[in-house]
This record gives C-alpha cells, structure tokens and sequence, in this order.
C-alpha cells in the first residue's frame, strides 16, 4: 500500500487566487459603490431636485380644497318684501374613492330619509358609481333637522361622507309672480358648453325663466375656496386658509308682490294675463300670466311625476302669457288707429258716418257686433261705442300700411324691450309683411278686418299695456322693466312720437273716457261711480270666424268663446297706472276684462274703494 502523496500550490497558483479575490473584491465594490451612488442620486432628485411637487404630493393626502359657492342674491318687491330667498338646509356629499362601502351606506340612508324616493336613490346610486371616483357628488335632497341628526349618529361609519349646510332658493309666496321672477333649478348638460365652470365652481343651480335667468350674472356672484386639515376618513380637523366667497347682489323689482297677489286672485281660474305699468317711467306694478305654479318644485329637481302633470296641464301653466301670448287685439287698437287717421288727416274727428250695423264692401257684408247699427256716429262715439263699421269705412281711406305707420310707433309688431328672456314680437301687419312672410299680395278686404284688430293682427299683453301708456303719455314712449332703477342705472332717454295737434290726442282720449264715463260707453256700468277719471277701451276677439253665423256661447265649447281684453289708465289726465288685461275665452271685455282692469286700479289708487263684482266663470253670457 503506497502512502499518500501531499501537493502543495506553487508560487504561481497562489498569486493568481490573489488575484481573482482582488478582481471579485473591486466588483464587489464598484457595485456597493454604484448602489449607494444610485440611493444618493434618487434620494437628490426627491428631496431636492423634485422637492416641491412631491411635498405637494404628501400634503395633498391630509389638506383638500373645497369650493365655497356664493350666495345669491336675494330679490324684493318694490316695497323691500322678500319675494326671493335662500334658507338654510343640509346636505349629504359623497367622494365615491373614499368610500369603502357604497350598498351599506345606501342601505343606511334609505332608512333614515324614509320620505326620499327609493327609485328616485337608486337612480341617484346607479349615476353616482359610474362618475368620476375623486369629484364631490351632492345627493339631490334637503335633510331636515331631524333626518340630519339621524344621520349623525351614523356618519362615523362612512368615509367619504359628509354632511354638509347649504343654502337653497325658496319663494315664501310659491306660485305668486312665478313667469316675472322666475325660478332656478339643476344646471344641465347644454347649460354647461356655454357658462364659465370657473365661476360655476361649487354650484348646482342657474337661473331658468324670468328675472332669475335675465339677471343671473348679477344674482350669481363667484365662488371662494380654502383649506382644510383632514384625518383619514375625511373629517375636517381644521381650516388652513381661506378666500371667501363673493355673494350676488340683492335686487328689488318695481313689482307690488300685494297688488300682484289681488290681480292673480281676479283671474280666478280663468287663463290669461294682466300687465299693471307705471305710464311715467315703465315700471311693471304688476305681471300677471295665468295659471301659474310652485317654483319651488324645480329648486332641487322636479320629479317626474310633478313634471309630467304640469306639462300635460291643458291649460298650459309653463306658458308666459304675459310675453308669449299672442292674441288678436280686437277693438283695443281702435284708439291707435282713430289717432293715426286724425293726425295724418284721413278724416276730422267731427266727421260722421251712418251706421246701420254692417258695411258692405264687393258683395260681402262685414257685421258690426251691434246687429241694430249705432246710427250717426262720429270718432268720439265710434271709440266709445266700439263703432265697427266706423272702422270698416276708415281703414279703405287709410289702407292697411298707413295702419301699420299709425302703430309702430306705439310699439306693435315689436319687442317691448322687458327685462325678461324670450319675449315674442307678435304681428302688425302691411303689405311688405304679407309679401315676406306669405309670398301673397295684401287684399283690400283683409284690411277691413284689421281695422277691428282680427286677421293678421297678433299682440302680446306687454305690448298692449306699453301703448296704453305712450298714449296715456301723450307720445312719450317707455321701455317696461322690472328691475327698479334700470332707467337711471342705464341712462335711458325716452322718445317722443312726433305729436302735430295735441288736441288730437287728447280728443282720443276722451273717447276713451266716454267708454268708462259716457252714457252709451261700452263699460259705463263699471265706471259711473269712480272717484277718478278712468280712460279706457274695450275688446272681443273671436277665436274662429263666424262666417256670417250668429255667436251663441251656449253652443260653442268653452274653448271656442271669444277672449276678452281691455285696456285703461287713470287718473286720464295725469296717469299713474295703465292696464291691459286679456281673460281667454272669457267673452266681450265689457263682460270680464274690463271689470277685472278697474279692480286693479282701485287698489292700485285707492284701496278702500269696494271691488267691482265679476261674472261668474262658468257662465255662458256674452
């Protein structure tokens, strides 16, 4: 057996093991180095290099930024009551990524607001996970102390959920002079294209009709923000800075919300309007449109129940009648027309006619609404009278363009310039119209027609009570507004219609008299015993032609009686107020405008003086 032999490393294999550990040792320690060379460089570029944006970072997962909405603006009547309030409420909010569990927090919520809609939350739920997970989400619902205390107790079970104050439109005299001052409600998605999102920050409501839309930018204000110190559920531990809110500014109508309130009463149920103005300077008193409704409806939304039942009304309470209504004016331009031919010499107010209760023109016989004829009449008795066939025989020798010059200048055919949105021209008609409109030529006959205010003849109650006011003015034309002060905030010259005999006005207006205070004038009955002089006319529209029938309202449907208008002021010779007022399908204006027209002005003038009674709506006299 041989024994083992021992080798040992020579000279060269130690010096080449040294050198592999030295080589191994400096990689070794090029890595370490270039690791702690790598930590240095990425610690530089977040602590210092970058320090700003990732403190912002950090600091954003303890301090947010809320939105603090202005607060609209208030709006008072003319006598500084309240007609536009806002009144505290509270509110839920909801940032659905904090939120941990969105089914039991509705579960939660739909047993304490017991009164809330279980489709109406759910539809609310459905939209509410499908939206962006970092924006503020308020549930459309007003809690009342009582549910906000409730949910209190609950709250701390819920991140991402906060109970909050807001402050919500209300209108303390509900449906009262909705069509002027309007309402607000929920900006939708093609109100968002076209206002400011900067301004609209924190807000959910605009304007939607009336003064509310028309004066949005002064009643809207714009918004403040600050920061606040929150913990991990979103509690707000403190505020750190703040820019306040800048609220809209309180504005004051020329309405009288009393004497608006007394002139809806006098509609009773009936559809229509009334416009009470301040002949002086075109201050709406009164701008009555009914029927009417709650605008307090449309603040946090509408349902769709409550809005299916207004829109499918059939009396149509949404429409302004006041601005939109567009109605034949009847024998109310007969004033206007008498005072074009006067003044343009068409004919001398001394001049008489026979009336025999119809004028026959190419073997067609135009009834005058007085079968037995008025007699000899001049242009005094015919206004008073509401002679028709007077009107026939004038408007031939004027022609129907000379009408038209006659009243432009009082306004028809044009926007009165309110200060609310959407207003429609109405009609006033002439041959270059016929010509643009219809592509036809203008007929003799149809020029009878409209000298009785029918045909073409189309006006709004606004433009019906602002030409009562020029010519209670004597010619000098006014812009109607409800905003108090509009005239000297925007420095507003009135004009002056060109005036060649004053005396021929005032002999107009005299026949307007006579319609109140004659013995034969058509609403004598209501005017004999006023304190004050009371200038007026009354009107009948007919809703369909007759074609030579006799009208008996007993047969027709009620939709089919004749609309009822008039149109006054008073005192006549130094005028306070002027009325024109429109009762549809309500019969002759002798019958119920008219009554409703001088209620309005006693209480206006002189509220102690007894109401004039009013037919009874469901009666069927003409």
């Amino acid at each position: 057996m041989q024994p083992e032999r021992l080798e040992f490393s020579t000279d060269q294999q130690n010096q080449k093991r040294k050198r592999q550990f030295r080589s191994r040792l400096v990689i070794a320690f090029l890595f370490v180095s270039a690791l702690f060379l790598f930590l240095i460089g990425r610690m530089a570029y977040l602590q210092w290099l970058n320090y700003d944006r990732y403190h912002g970072l950090a600091e954003g997962n303890r301090i947010s930024i809320e939105v603090l909405p202005p607060t609209r603006g208030k709006i008072y009547d003319r006598n500084h009551i309240l007609i536009a309030d806002n009144q505290p409420v509270f509110a839920i909010k909801l940032i659905r990524e904090d939120m941990s569990d969105i089914g039991s927090f509705e579960q939660d919520l739909s047993q304490i607001l017991d009164s809330y809609p279980q489709a109406k939350m759910d539809d609310f739920f459905n939209k509410f996970r499908k939206g962006r997970r970092a924006k503020t989400y308020t549930l459309p619902y007003t809690l009342n102390e009582q549910e906000a205390a409730r949910f209190a107790v609950l709250n701390h079970k819920h991140p991402g959920v906060t109970l909050s104050s807001r402050l919500k439109r209300t209108y303390p005299f509900k449906n009262t002079g909705v069509h002027a001052i309007g309402y607000v409600g929920r900006i939708n998605l093609r109100e968002l294209e076209t206002l400011d999102e900067k301004r609209y920050l924190g807000t959910e409501i605009i304007g939607k009709s009336g003064i509310e839309k028309y004066y949005e930018d002064i009643l809207h204000g714009y918004p403040g923000v600050q920061q606040v110190e929150t913990n991990v559920r979103g509690s707000v531990l403190r505020k750190l800075e703040t820019t306040p809110a800048v609220p809209g500014q309180d504005i004051h109508l020329t309405l009288d919300i009393e004497l608006q309130k007394f002139s809806e009463q006098l509609m009773g149920g009936r559809r229509g309007s009334i416009i009470a103005i301040d002949p002086q300077n075109g201050e709406i008193l009164a701008y009555v449109s009914t029927p009417t409704f709650d605008p307090n409806l449309f603040v946090d939304g509408i349902d769709g129940k409550s809005y299916s039942t207004l829109l499918n009304d059939p009396n149509r309470p949404f429409i302004n009648r006041a601005i939109n209504g567009q109605y034949p004016p009847g024998s109310t331009i007969k004033p206007f027309i008498a005072l074009g031919a006067i003044e343009n010499d068409y004919i001398t107010p001394q001049k008489k006619i026979y009336d025999p209760g119809f004028f026959e023109y190419k073997d067609h016989r135009y009834r005058d609404w007085k079968r037995t004829g008025h007699g000899l009449v001049d242009m005094h008795l015919a206004v008073a009278q509401s002679c028709d066939t007077y009107f026939y025989e004038l408007s031939l020798d004027m022609g129907i363009d000379a009408i038209h010059d006659s009243m432009a200048p009082f306004g028809f055919g044009q926007r009165s310039g309110i200060d609310t949105p959407g207003e429609s021209k109405g009609i006033l008609p002439s041959q270059a119209w016929k010509r643009d409109t219809k592509g036809k030529p203008w007929y003799r006959g149809e020029t009878i027609i409209s000298s009785i205010g029918q045909g073409y003849h189309l006006s709004t109650p606004m433009q019906l009570a602002r030409a009562t006011a020029i010519l209670a003015n004597r010619g000098k034309q006014i812009t109607p507004h409800l905003l108090q002060n509009l005239q000297k905030e925007h420095d507003i010259v009135p004009m002056q219609i060109e005036i060649k005999k004053i005396e021929h006005w005032e002999k107009v207006i005299q026949s307007m008299v006579a319609v109140m205070h004659g013995p034969t004038g058509t609403a004598r009955r209501f005017g004999q015993d006023l304190p004050f002089t009371m200038a007026g006319k009354t009107g009948t529209a007919q809703v369909f032609s007759l074609n030579e029938a006799d009208y008996d309202a007993a047969k027709l449907d009620k939709s089919l009686h004749d609309h009822s208008l008039f149109i006054g002021f008073a005192p006549a010779e130094r005028p306070r107020i002027a009325v024109a007022v429109i009762a549809e399908n309500s019969g002759s204006g002798s019958k119920t405008a008219a009554p409703i027209a001088v209620n309005v002005i006693k209480r206006y003038l002189r509220p102690e003086l007894p109401l004039t009674p009013l037919p009874d709506i469901s009666g069927n006299d003409r």
